[in-house]
């Protein structure tokens, strides 16, 4: 009985693994990203048969049988330290800006697991991690909690280099996804403590399985909330935003709407083409990113060339010195790169009236009409 019990929460999560899968590769394409996560599934699919598998086929007696279970129990503890590797390996690449450092990395990553693999080869003849008995059931050897240990440092070390990430990231919607990715750790960790604390009970994986749809709903919001090009919020997050600040009567601070365009925007995409052009947009981006660095603004590409800030405020001076903040990386970026098109914004900015706004429209219009003052001040 509990082996059909097993069995049916193994092909429940390979189902929940399939759709991601299919839905994944639908919409989000194959980015060098996307083959990691889409390896992450496949490994889990094949754990979870493996499984079953080994639950069905402990104390078995057949022909071959007990080969089989060592073969099937070999192939579970491999999967073990794989799938939190490729996890590592996925983290690296998501969270690093130099990729070729990221593949080096996983690589020194992955001397841990290749020495586990040489301890699954000695463990066939020794039994040191596991071993079948005479009646083809499965026993633990006296180092079976080193195939535990290795997981739980691949995992811890993915969240550890995630939590680092959200401590210096530059702006709400990356810490985000940092806190997201560290949070990873929690559904397999849960799972295998049950599992090696209540021998008998399986649900490392299907738990693993649940991290992996976590991290698949998260890239969803993703699409639907973030600008493509700049990895910003879009203008549909920026209203919806907007919309739940200003009725939150339980506010303690006011609100800044902060807007910005792009100078000459335009000459820059006619003169050097739409490909340059989009490379200024997200050296902006960037810019925005770093001004913002450890505050609690919320930053989005309204539209084009514009950009919006919402920052957590009531006094005009504190909205004057980010946009002080923001003018001096945009000089520093004009100087560290002499080469480039230099980069210019005009900024106007405007404060939320909780008494006297009736609608978020307002704060657009105010914000609006004042960065077109600050172009036309620059024009004359």
């Amino acid at each position: 009985m509990e082996s059909v019990l097993y069995i049916e929460i193994s092909v429940i999560g390979i189902f929940l693994l399939i759709l991601v899968l299919i839905n994944q590769k639908q919409s989000m394409g194959t980015s060098t990203l996307q083959k990691r996560f889409n390896n992450i599934i496949y490994v889990t699919m094949a754990a979870l048969v493996v499984d079953a598998a080994c639950w069905w086929i402990d104390g078995k007696t057949f022909a071959f049988a007990q080969a089989a279970n060592l073969t099937i129990e070999t192939c579970y503890y491999l999967f073990e330290v794989v799938m939190p590797f490729l996890w590592v390996s996925y983290v690296e690449i998501a969270l690093s800006e130099d990729v070729r450092m990221a593949h080096i990395r996983s690589c020194w990553l992955a001397l841990p697991m290749a020495a586990f693999l040489v301890m699954m080869g000695i463990n066939l003849k020794n039994g040191m991690i596991f071993y079948i008995d005479a009646q083809n059931q499965y026993h633990r050897g006296s180092l079976f909690i080193l195939s535990a240990i290795l997981p739980y440092c691949y995992l811890m070390y993915a969240s550890v280099r995630a939590l680092v990430k959200a401590a210096h990231a530059g702006w709400s919607g990356e810490r985000k996804r940092c806190l997201l990715l560290a949070a990873f750790i929690l559904p397999p960790v849960i799972g295998s403590v049950v599992q090696t604390f209540m021998f008998g009970v399986a649900y490392v994986w299907i738990c693993t399985a649940l991290g992996i749809l976590m991290v698949y709903i998260d890239m969803q919001n993703r699409q639907i909330s973030t600008d493509p090009l700049t990895g910003l919020n879009n203008r549909r997050e920026l209203s919806k935003f907007l919309i739940r600040e200003t009725r939150d009567a339980d506010r303690i601070s006011g609100l800044a709407l902060i807007m910005m365009d792009v100078d000459h925007f335009k000459a820059v995409n006619d003169t050097y083409g739409h490909y340059y052009g989009d490379v200024v947009l997200m050296s902006v981006a960037g810019i925005l990113k770093k001004s913002c660095r450890g505050t609690s603004a919320f930053l989005a590409r309204y539209g084009g060339d514009e950009f919006c800030i919402v920052y957590p405020t009531e006094n005009a001076e504190e909205v004057e010195s980010r946009i002080a903040a923001i003018q001096s990386n945009i000089d520093a970026r004009n100087r560290e790169e002499p080469d480039e098109v230099p980069v210019s914004l005009s900024i106007g900015y405007s404060l939320w009236d909780a008494e006297n706004d009736r609608s978020i429209e307002m704060l657009y219009r105010r914000a609006d009409m004042n960065m077109y003052q600050a172009k036309r001040a620059k024009v004359n």
